[in-house]
């Protein structure tokens, strides 16, 4: 993921928009798969950073994070489980 603020980490002002509408494609997402796809949008180029695309790239990032914490199964035994889980209902 550092990797990634590095690549996103040096656009200039034209890019600036660019980087905006994939933070918000990545933010949107509902699953960790859709946005590793947008983040793949990302410009590959060698890019000059500024502070305001650094923080276009914790957001996307941050984003990210949310993602792949949602998705992640929970430990706790007492958790409820998962709405339209496959497990059945315990017998009483």
């Amino acid at each position: 993921m550092i990797a990634i603020a590095f690549l996103v980490g040096g656009c200039r002002d034209k890019g600036l928009e660019q980087l905006k509408t994939i933070r918000d494609e990545v933010c949107a997402c509902k699953t960790p798969s859709c946005g590793e796809v947008a983040m793949k949008k990302v410009p590959q180029h060698d890019v000059k950073s500024d502070h305001r695309v650094q923080a276009l790239a914790n957001e996307m990032l941050a984003c990210m994070a949310k993602l792949y914490l949602r998705d992640r199964p929970t430990t706790d035994p007492d958790a409820e489980p998962a709405t339209g889980s496959a497990e059945p209902p315990a017998a009483p």
